[in-house]
């Protein structure tokens, strides 16, 4: 039984001998290839992931592929292919407000630089002021910052490029249309007695009536821009924006406002002598109040001091009007006029008597008192 195993792997050809090992060249040119593909693995890795990214809760992402927008995405994680397949474009989220300062007409015309004057941009004036025509043909600079936010943000990526200009170019034209419906009294302070004194009569304070159409004026250029961003929207060319709120500053022309200050100085030097005159008519009513009630003090003393003379005067004859005794009223008549008479005769400088029944006259002289 052994004899024909060993017949067999005496058979067998021999193995050949083992490869020899690599050089150092070749094993460097191994590792080399190794790293080479450990590396574009690596940038492979990275690239499919390149768009994958967290967007905050403030902002909204629209991808792009090819250049056309394919979708939009709020605030999550995002999953995207990578560049240049798709494109992500990260914008403000929508209720995330932007601002825009609305910029002065460029180039200005010779009419506007001479409103405006040789100090804009200085003696407070800011340099983004711009000259509007009032409904009672005064001139007001307007400087205005529109706070906006990202309702459509496919319509706004297309157009944010002239998103800018564009909302300048509306303001402009609502402010046309607002301040020439209004006059100067609805943007700045001006000394105006009638409607102060309108506003007055009405029972409302002044201050509150001015604030109230300072707002007014700011609603109605709200408004005007939404209605005509509406219309540019209905027109097939929509921004993609919602204005939410209008901040705006006026101010009056340099010429202008050394004219109002000095109307409102001398309004205000009127109003200050009307005040003390006011004082002064206030002081002599008070004085003739103080003497009408003296016055009508001393009367009432004065009446009552003769009421009790009088009272004292005519207390005998009182008394007889309530005696009812014939005998003693007879007796006090008698007594009363004998008192009475004595003090007639003393002030006469003579008294005549005449007898009714004989007619015989006497003539007794008197002593002035």
């Amino acid at each position: 039984m052994s004899a024909p195993a060993d017949v067999t792997r005496g058979l067998r050809p021999a193995a050949p001998p083992p490869p020899p090992p690599p050089g150092p060249i070749a094993q460097s040119v191994a590792i080399g290839f190794r790293s080479v593909y450990l590396a574009a693995g690596l940038l492979a890795v990275l690239w499919f992931s390149g768009n994958i990214r967290e967007i905050a809760p403030d902002s909204q992402a629209v991808v792009r592929r090819f250049g056309s927008i394919v979708r939009t995405q709020e605030s999550g994680l995002l999953l995207a292919w990578p560049r240049p397949i798709e494109e992500v474009q990260i914008l403000a989220g929508p209720q995330q407000q932007l601002s825009q300062d609305v910029g002065t007409l460029e180039p200005p015309t010779q009419q506007s630089q001479a409103l405006i004057g040789p100090s804009a941009g200085g003696g407070g004036l800011p340099v983004d002021e711009s000259a509007y025509l009032t409904g009672d043909g005064n001139i007001v600079l307007l400087s205005a910052t529109l706070i906006y936010r990202i309702d459509d943000p496919i319509a706004y990526a297309l157009s944010q490029h002239h998103v800018a200009a564009a909302l300048q170019r509306l303001f402009r034209a609502s402010a046309v249309h607002v301040t020439a419906a209004r006059d100067l009294n609805q943007f700045l302070v001006v000394n105006n007695p009638a409607a102060s004194s309108n506003t007055t009569a009405a029972g409302a304070a002044p201050g509150g009536a001015v604030t109230a159409l300072r707002a007014e004026v700011r609603d109605r250029l709200l408004d005007d821009i939404n209605g005509r961003l509406q219309a540019l929207a209905r027109a097939g060319a929509p921004l993609g924006v919602q204005v939410e709120r209008v901040d705006m500053t006026a101010w009056l022309p340099p010429q202008a406002k050394s004219a109002f200050d000095q109307v409102l100085v001398a309004a205000q030097s009127a109003d200050r002598e009307v005040a003390e005159a006011r004082t002064d008519a206030e002081r002599r009513r008070q004085g003739a109040a103080q003497l009408s009630e003296q016055l009508v003090a001393s009367a009432q003393a004065q009446a009552q001091e003769i009421v009790s003379n009088a009272g004292v005067d005519t207390a005998g004859i009182v008394a007889l009007e309530r005696e009812e005794t014939p005998m003693t009223r007879s007796s006090l008549l008698l007594q009363q006029y004998r008192s009475r008479v004595s003090e007639v005769m003393k002030r006469a400088a003579a008294v005549t008597l005449v007898d009714p029944k004989s007619g015989v006259r006497f003539v007794m002289p008197g002593s002035r008192p």
